[in-house]
C-alpha cells in the first residue's frame, strides 16, 4: 500500500471524503446541503485524530497504528486543528440556528470527549455493551435527525439506520483483537463469523425494505446493500486491518447514485 493511501484511511480522509458524497446526495435538494456535508467531514477529521492523539498520549494504540501516527503526529495534529476549526466557522456561519440546536450538539461534543476521557475507571467506549450504539446514536443523530431539523426533511431514517449499523460493526471487528473483554463489543460476544452473518441479515433487510416501499430512489440502496451482502464472503481474503475501509465504502455507493439519479 502506498504511503498516501496509507495516510488516507490512518487519518480518516476517505471516511471523511465517504460521508460528504453520502450526505451531499442524500441532502442535494438543498441548498445548504454542501455546507452541511463540508462542516460532518471536516468534524470527522477533527473528532477522530484528537481521538487517536490522546490514546497515543495515554499509551493505549496497537502497535501498528502508534507507530504511524508517532511518524505522522505534526501533520494529524495539523489537520485536527485546522478540521476543528473550519467545522465551527461552517456551523458558526450556517447552522446555528437556535438553542435546541446549540444543546444537542453540544451533548454531542461532549460524549465525544468522554468518549475517550476516562473519569475513574472508565471512559464511555470502555463501558460494556455501550461503545457501537454511542457512535451509532452520534452518527445517525448527525447523519438524519439534525438535517431533518436544519432542512425540514428526514429522509431515507429505515435505510440509512439499517446501512450506518452495519458499516459500524466491522470497525469493532477491527478492535477485537485490542479491546479488553469486559467492553462487550458485538464481536466480542458473538464472534467474527455471526458478525458476518448479522451485516448479511442487516444488508438483505435494506434490500427488502427498499423493494416493498418502492421509491424513486430504491436503486442506490439495493446496490449498496447489496455490495455490503457481497463483501462479506470476503472478509477473509481482505487484509482485516482494512476490511472496515472497504464497508465504508457503502456510503460513498449511496451518495454517488444518488447524485447521478
Amino acid at each position: 500500500m502506498s504511503k498516501v493511501m496509507e495516510y488516507a484511511i490512518r487519518s480518516h480522509i476517505h471516511l471523511a471524503i465517504f460521508s460528504f458524497v453520502y450526505i451531499l446526495g442524500l441532502y442535494k435538494a438543498n441548498q445548504y446541503a454542501p455546507y452541511y456535508a463540508l462542516m460532518f467531514a471536516f468534524g470527522i477529521l477533527s473528532i477522530y485524530n484528537f481521538h487517536r492523539l490522546w490514546k497515543l498520549r495515554r499509551g493505549d494504540l496497537p502497535g501498528v497504528i502508534l507507530n504511524w501516527l508517532e511518524a505522522n503526529k505534526a501533520s494529524v495534529i495539523f489537520l485536527s486543528i485546522i478540521s476543528l476549526l473550519l467545522a465551527g466557522v461552517l456551523y458558526a456561519r450556517y447552522f446555528a440556528q437556535n438553542y435546541l440546536i446549540h444543546l444537542l450538539c453540544a451533548i454531542c461534543v461532549l460524549v465525544c470527549i468522554l468518549y475517550v476521557y476516562r473519569i475513574r475507571r472508565y471512559s464511555l467506549r470502555e463501558i460494556p455493551y455501550l461503545k457501537i450504539f454511542l457512535v451509532f446514536g452520534i452518527w445517525y443523530f448527525l447523519l438524519h435527525i439534525m438535517p431533518h431539523m436544519l432542512f425540514k426533511s428526514l429522509l431515507f431514517p429505515v435505510e440509512g439506520f439499517l446501512l450506518l449499523f452495519a458499516v459500524l460493526i466491522p470497525s469493532d471487528m477491527k478492535d477485537i483483537d485490542y479491546d479488553p473483554e469486559e467492553m462487550k463489543t458485538i464481536p466480542q460476544l458473538i464472534g467474527t463469523n455471526n458478525s458476518l452473518k448479522l451485516m448479511r441479515f442487516l444488508s438483505i433487510l435494506g434490500i427488502c425494505y427498499s423493494v416493498i416501499t418502492q421509491s424513486n430512489f430504491t436503486l442506490p440502496w439495493i446496490m449498496s446493500f447489496t455490495y455490503m451482502f457481497l463483501l462479506t464472503f470476503f472478509h477473509s481474503r481482505i487484509n482485516k486491518d482494512y476490511y472496515f475501509v472497504w464497508v465504508d465504502a457503502c456510503f460513498l455507493i449511496v451518495g454517488v447514485v444518488l447524485l447521478l439519479s
